[in-house]
């Protein structure tokens, strides 16, 4: 018994050694993405708390009509896994291709509509007009991050894949170094640049995404991965390929845009129930984005692993790095938990607006409460999200898709007629999303003990 415990503690040793490497990068270029948006809100704070809540409304929508295609995209880690590990990195190269038509085609498309569909879904929930106004001149300049979202995704997928994510980390690196200066002096007029306010902040953004595109495409295309991995293979539509990256990569976008979508109407019924709940709501999803970072490094590098020794059929391997995964996002996500008990009020506080612009108190006790609700759902959080990658990996796309988009898509309707129908308050509707949270890692985690993804492969 003792000499089996310590083989399967040894296991998962090696297995965290060849995880950790892959997904530190990850979870840097992911925590670099954070701070932009987390510094986004924190200026805004100081002008108001619309200016606060539009942030994450404007945000939510972007991510709604991005996620589609990101998620989709995202499946080209997987790919590239299989592909390199099955010997043919040239059909590797072609699946990035693929994905930058996708991007550009599809992703100019999502501009235009999401645009059009922004005013509409503000009018349905009855946002008051301070606040309205100020999502939509936040997201009529945000709404172009779609297309250098998506196209830096395809690339940094492809470096994921082939586990060179230090570039990752780097390209994200030098878009925080230009976007918070930049978003800073647009936010507020300094150094002689004109005081754009909130529109400041989502300029800042799209502009400062160009740059990672940049770099990773001069790494794409340099001389060591044009000899190594044939990155000058001509670009041109592969439809055998194209089709791969759509069956397999349309059910994780779908499953990651309706999930988004069900947790904007989640959050636009927070919204429409008063201003305070509203900041209350993007100060604790703030925290909550922030604190989920790491395991979405390691929910990627996982998923690129699992599909790499699935490729060699090497089924051993595949297990050992999902149960390495799992362990280190259970830890993590237990020491996340005490650090929101008990620095609750700190976390809060934080936000609270240096010059007093607006009254902070009711803001402050519905965040604190919601940051105590959300100690319970953090570890069936990381379960779900690491156990995701993990199913992706092996191509078992189809199942996440629809459990996860029923079990959101419910959450948010049954919120929208307890508020509307029954009166129910704002912490009630957070006892929900949590419910629904516990319930999603509890199936997600049944699913991945039946071990059917094992014997999956998508290059077939």
């Amino acid at each position: 018994m003792k000499d089996k415990i310590l083989t399967q503690i040894l296991n998962l040793k090696v297995g965290l050694k060849e995880l950790l490497p892959i997904a530190l990068p990850i979870f840097i270029s992911q925590a670099i993405d954070v701070v932009m948006v987390f510094s986004d809100r924190f200026f805004l704070a100081q002008l108001g708390k619309e200016e606060l809540a539009a942030t994450l409304s404007g945000g939510m929508i972007l991510y709604v009509f991005s996620t589609l295609i990101v998620g989709m995209l995202g499946q080209i880690t997987s790919l590239v896994g299989q592909y390199r590990g099955a010997g043919f990195m040239h059909k590797a190269i072609q699946t990035v291709h693929q994905g930058i038509f996708i991007s550009i085609v599809i992703g100019f498309l999502f501009v235009f509509f999401s645009k059009e569909f922004a005013p509409l879904l503000l009018d349905f929930f009855g946002h008051e007009l301070s606040l309205s106004t100020k999502e939509l001149e936040y997201y009529s300049i945000l709404s172009f991050s779609i297309v250098t979202v998506s196209i830096r995704t395809s690339l940094a997928s492809f470096f994921v894949g082939v586990e060179r994510t230090k570039i990752v980390t780097l390209a994200a690196f030098v878009a925080v170094v230009i976007n918070l200066p930049l978003t800073y002096v647009l936010v507020f007029g300094e150094f002689g640049f004109p005081k754009l306010g909130i529109q400041g902040a989502a300029l800042g953004t799209v502009v400062a995404g160009l740059f990672p595109i940049i770099i990773l495409t001069i790494k794409f295309y340099s001389k060591e991965f044009r000899i190594k991995f044939k990155t000058n293979t001509i670009i041109k539509l592969k439809t055998d390929i194209m089709y791969k990256l759509l069956r397999y990569g349309l059910p994780s976008g779908i499953e990651m845009s309706a999930n988004v979508s069900g947790f904007l109407f989640f959050t636009m019924v927070m919204y429409s129930y008063s201003g305070d709940v509203a900041a209350a709501t993007t100060i604790v999803l703030n925290w909550d984005m922030v604190c989920f970072v790491p395991l979405l490094g390691i929910g990627q590098a996982v998923s690129g692993q699992v599909g790499k020794y699935l490729g060699e059929k090497n089924r051993q391997s595949a297990l050992r790095s999902a149960y390495s995964a799992l362990c280190f996002g259970w830890i993590y996500s237990i020491c996340i938990t005490i650090t929101y008990f008990t620095l609750n009020y700190y976390l809060v506080k934080l936000f609270m607006p240096l010059g007093g612009v607006y009254s902070f108190q009711n803001v402050a006790v519905y965040a604190e409460a919601m940051l105590k609700i959300s100690c319970l759902y953090f570890l069936f959080d990381s379960t779900y999200s690491i156990l995701g990658g993990i199913l992706k990996g092996s191509g078992d796309t189809i199942w996440p898709m629809f459990i996860s988009n029923i079990m959101m898509w419910a959450c948010a309707i049954f919120v929208y007629h307890l508020k509307n129908n029954y009166g129910f308050g704002p912490l009630i509707s957070w006892w929900a999303l949590t419910a629904m949270v516990l319930c999603l890692g509890i199936l997600y985690f049944r699913r991945f003990l039946q071990k059917k993804w094992l014997d999956r492969l998508m290059i077939n």
